[in-house]
């Protein structure tokens, strides 16, 4: 059993909201991987600091006095592989012997945090010599050593080594996980631009389905209307040619002219039943002249009934290549429409523009308005909220429109009523 796609019910949406998901998951497991790098890293330095610190004190354990700077060189150039950069041994306040480049500057020793990590160097403090109890003080021999190297008189009970080094197997952890982080961040980019265009993608797919299901049905409802208005076409000719002759032999009898003028009036509005139903099937060409669209909108204005409709025009004349008797009917049928809806009194207002590249009419009346939800079905073939008609009108008037190259627009305006915006690219403007 097949069933819809999982994203159907999301429509456009769907990429987003996986993409969503996947830049989720990613940056969580980026994050966590660098949290976990920074962690070890830390771990790595302090494993280090520990190495380094058995190496010096096996180093000069056995050293009478004071490492000379020539044993402190030779312990530095056996441990620069493994990323020491400077040794020494200092006082409280002073460097009696050193070998390297310092970097960190003079960080005291703290009882608790010997290892302070500065950049891409850490600085580890440790005791002096060997472990009689706890690095107890110097001995006799160890102060008279010292003094005979040119030490100060008073002598120095605290002595540390001081070592630098560099843990290049945490920093290398760090930078592979903060090129994993950025790695991350840039697929996220990606991901979301994909996206992004998986959605414009899927949106013009639906709306180009949902335009040719829409010219499908238009196609076979106008083969329907075609065909209906082909053959009622002489009949009701010959209906309504036999109607008038009747109505004039009854006109002075009381009794018959009024169902004679019904049947001529019913067969009139019949004619232009089929009449609408041509021009709703008439073909897609366009007969383009050089027209001024204040001539379009006033001849649409005085055929539905100035009286009714206030109009405003452009300041000049701009003749454009129009079809002007087809969009004079696309105004018509908008303008019939209003005049219809708005209340007696109420005059309609109808306006001409130039926006940008194109012409704008706008029709607005004082009616009911449209019902949410119903801007776009209102132009569907035979959709009429009126007693009479067959809601032919503004569905000519939208394909009379995008034949121009224009869009048509409805909602409910502000001062109550609806607004029609009819919109025409000014081609050769």
């Amino acid at each position: 059993m097949s069933g819809a796609p999982w994203w159907r019910p999301l429509g456009p949406r769907a990429p987003w909201v996986a993409a969503v998901l996947m830049c989720a998951v990613l940056m969580s497991a980026a994050l966590f991987i660098r949290n976990t790098a920074l962690e070890s890293s830390a771990l790595v330095t302090r494993g280090m600091a520990n190495v380094i610190m058995v190496a010096g004190f096996e180093a000069f354990r056995d050293t009478e006095g004071l490492p000379d700077p020539s044993a402190l060189n030779a312990f530095l150039a056996s441990h620069r592989e493994g990323g020491l950069r400077y040794v020494a041994v200092m006082d409280d306040d002073q460097v009696l012997a050193s070998a390297g480049e310092e970097m960190l500057g003079r960080l005291l020793f703290h009882e608790g945090s010997p290892l302070v990590v500065e950049g891409a160097r850490a600085r580890l403090v440790s005791r002096l010599r060997r472990p009689r109890p706890a690095f107890g003080p110097l001995t006799q021999e160890e102060v008279r050593a010292m003094a005979a190297q040119g030490d100060s008189q008073e002598p120095r009970k605290h002595l540390r080594m001081v070592y630098e080094f560099e843990p290049l197997t945490a920093l290398a952890l760090e930078s592979r996980s903060q090129r994993l982080l950025g790695v991350a961040v840039a697929s996220c980019v990606g991901i979301l631009a994909l996206a992004f265009a998986f959605s414009r993608s899927l949106a013009q797919r639906e709306a180009l389905s949902e335009e040719l299901e829409r010219g499908r049905r238009l196609a076979a409802l106008g083969t329907m209307s075609a065909v209906l208005a082909h053959e009622l076409r002489n009949p009701l000719a010959s209906l309504k040619g036999h109607a008038q002759l009747l109505a004039e032999r009854v006109e002075r009898d009381a009794a018959l002219a009024p169902k004679a003028d019904r049947v001529v009036s019913e067969a009139v509005r019949l004619e232009q039943l089929m009449n609408d139903l041509l021009g709703f099937v008439a073909s897609g060409e366009l007969r383009r002249v050089e027209a001024d669209p204040n001539d379009v909108l006033r001849a649409a204005v005085e055929s539905t009934g100035a009286a009714r409709v206030e109009a405003r025009y452009l300041p000049d004349r701009t003749p454009l290549p129009l079809d002007a008797g087809r969009l004079q009917q696309a105004l018509e049928n908008v303008l019939r429409n209003a005049v219809q809806a708005s209340p007696e009194g109420q005059r309609v207002e109808a306006t001409v523009e130039r926006q940008d590249s194109s012409l704008v009419f706008t029709v607005k009346d004082h009616g009911p308005g449209i019902a949410a939800g119903e801007e776009e079905r209102i132009f569907e073939p035979f959709i009429t909220g009126r007693v009479r008609g067959v809601g032919l009108g503004l569905a000519i008037t939208r394909r009379i429109v995008e034949l121009h190259g224009g869009t048509v627009s409805a909602r409910s305006h502000a001062g109550g009523g609806a607004e029609f915006r009819l919109t025409v690219p000014a081609r050769g403007a």
